[in-house]
């Protein structure tokens, strides 16, 4: 499963509410009530709320890259965000661009080696300006200088060329995020804390069933078309039944002709009174993370027989669906936060 299969937000309007996205009738015979703003509903002992904006404008743009130190960012960075907070315990799951992009910082995979990242590189500065990406807090390592270098052209042929001045920081932007954890007794600080490996799994079969959505929202966090050599997005989608709520964040990126990356992270939670479900007296509440990598060379696909043509991967939903029909390599965690 890659999605929400068969699912969508329901068809029904709600008069004042701005949003197609609920079912004000099941909402309230579940015990749960929409949020004053229209952006989210309270049900189940859980606040969900989603914010979402227009890509950011230059003084917002300004201010993020103070935060983090750098100059280089996607093309498109939105405000949007996404808030899951357990009201008894002050526990939020929290997804925005910042969070995401500061752990692509603190992660810092090497440049993808292919003669389209130098040219990328160029026109991602004569647009942005230079300078290369700051290193936050442990990050030593991928603390570099800031230089002004003088660009040699790129030979013919498709192959990288070692002497090319390229910016050295992963120009794809790909990130590890998996969401923030904020607590009251960390201020609402962003922590990793508390996920703990777990035996658990995303309960399909409950995401299978015909009951009515209570709430859904699709955000982006963040987009690139990499200056034309392919196409890399951060993405959001959020659903909440009667029964439970679930999130898909993922990382999606094809670079044309040379890499797949796909990082996808499912967040699931049985709500109270469902069958299974924890959260009655003297019992935990247990939201379980299941996290999948898959990332392929187009020549691996070629080579295997699986499709090996860009468009056969036009968008993060159809390439999640040709990669997992392929049945290529993948590394699973699984998680679980008690609350």
């Amino acid at each position: 499963m890659t999605s929400f299969p068969g699912r969508g937000p329901p068809a029904s309007r709600p008069p004042g509410i701005d949003s197609d996205k609920c079912d004000m009738r099941a909402l309230a015979k579940a015990g749960g009530e929409f949020l004053e703003a229209g952006n989210g509903v309270r049900v189940g002992g859980w606040r969900v709320e989603t914010k979402t904006t227009p890509i950011l404008g230059k003084e917002r743009l300004d201010a993020l890259e103070a935060s983090l130190g750098t100059s280089h960012l996607p093309e498109m960075v939105f405000g949007s965000r996404l808030d899951l907070t357990h009201e008894a315990s002050g526990t939020t799951i929290h997804f925005n661009a910042e969070c995401a992009l500061r752990e692509w910082l603190e992660e810092g995979l090497p440049p993808l080696k292919v003669a389209a990242a130098a040219v990328w590189a160029r026109g991602h500065e004569r647009r942005f300006g230079g300078g290369m990406p700051g290193a936050r807090s442990a990050a030593d390592r991928f603390a570099v200088e800031k230089t002004e270098k003088k660009k040699k052209p790129i030979p013919g042929g498709a192959a990288w060329d070692e002497r090319e001045d390229a910016e050295a920081y992963d120009w794809t932007f790909t990130t590890p995020y998996r969401g923030s954890l904020m607590t009251r007794a960390d201020g609402g600080a962003p922590s990793a804390s508390g996920w703990t490996p777990t035996e658990l799994r995303v309960d399909r079969g409950m995401l299978m069933e015909r009951d009515p959505i209570l709430f859904f929202d699709e955000l982006t966090l963040y987009e690139s078309e990499l200056d034309d050599n392919g196409e890399m997005s951060v993405t959001l989608k959020v659903r909440v039944m009667p029964k439970c709520w679930y999130v898909l964040l993922r990382h999606w990126m094809r670079v044309d002709g040379v890499l797949l990356r796909l990082r996808e992270t499912r967040l699931f939670h049985k709500m109270v009174g469902a069958e299974g479900a924890a959260g009655a007296a003297g019992t935990a509440v247990v939201v379980v993370r299941e996290s999948a990598r898959r990332e392929e060379t187009f020549e691996g696909l070629r080579a295997r027989g699986a499709p090996c043509e860009p468009g056969q991967y036009p968008n993060a939903e159809e390439a999640a669906s040709v990669l997992l029909a392929a049945g290529g390599p993948v590394a699973m965690e699984h998680h679980a936060l008690t609350l």
